[in-house]
């Protein structure tokens, strides 16, 4: 539905610019093709559709508030100095409020509790998963890559991977029949499941924190 909603935001852009335009030649209107700051739209609409498409995250989030204040200080509305000393504490209570408002209204996250744990720090490692069941595990990729293997073994309903992705990027290959649900917390960075859920299926919880990173369930 979201994926939907942004596409219609994007067909009405380029219907309203067509609309706008053809006006504009025709002379039915007299309306200046510019105004101060405009560019700031490339920024503002583009994560606006983004918020409506992915949710509130840190990444479109930012990008927003950068191009309302830079529309508002093109327009007056705020000093040239004033900006620069609003920017960055500005920036960093939105990636506050945003990383609060997903622990908050996230849904309810899985916890794994075992001890099985897999690294890959300024390198890369590959992880073949051969003990059956699987019930979960830690997955850290810091500086580095870490590829995850776990079709040959059988998924416990509940398994937990606790991921963490930072400046690093973890790819987790799951069986067939396997449901997959991700818990995401985002910065600069983003996990995602091609995995097509099915009625029934096992349950594979991924708690997912990326930053600067990604993580990739397949």
């Amino acid at each position: 539905m979201r994926e939907k909603l942004a596409n219609i935001l994007w067909g009405l852009l380029w219907i309203g610019i067509g609309v706008f335009v053809f006006g504009k030649v025709m002379g039915f209107w007299e309306v200046p093709v510019l105004f101060p700051g405009w560019w700031t739209l490339l920024i503002i609409f583009p994560s606006f559709v983004s918020m409506i498409k992915n949710g509130i995250r840190p990444v479109n989030s930012i990008f927003m508030l950068c191009g309302v204040l830079l529309l508002l200080e093109r327009n007056h509305v705020i000093e040239s100095g004033t900006l620069g000393k609003i920017l960055v504490p500005a920036i960093f209570f939105v990636i506050g409020v945003c990383i609060l408002l997903r622990s908050l209204f996230g849904g309810t996250k899985q916890h794994y509790n075992g001890s099985e744990g897999y690294s890959a720090t300024f390198a890369g490692n590959v992880i073949t998963a051969t003990e059956s069941p699987f019930t979960g595990c830690e997955a850290d990729a810091v500086f580095g890559g870490l590829d995850l293997d776990l079709t040959g073994v059988t998924i416990e309903d509940g398994a937990v991977i606790e991921a963490s992705a930072i400046f690093g990027g973890i790819d987790i290959k799951v069986p067939a029949g396997v449901n997959v649900k991700v818990k995401r917390t985002e910065l600069f960075g983003g996990a995602k499941s091609r995995v097509s859920n099915q009625s029934g299926a096992p349950v594979l919880y991924v708690n997912a924190l990326c930053m600067f990173g990604g993580v990739d369930i397949k």
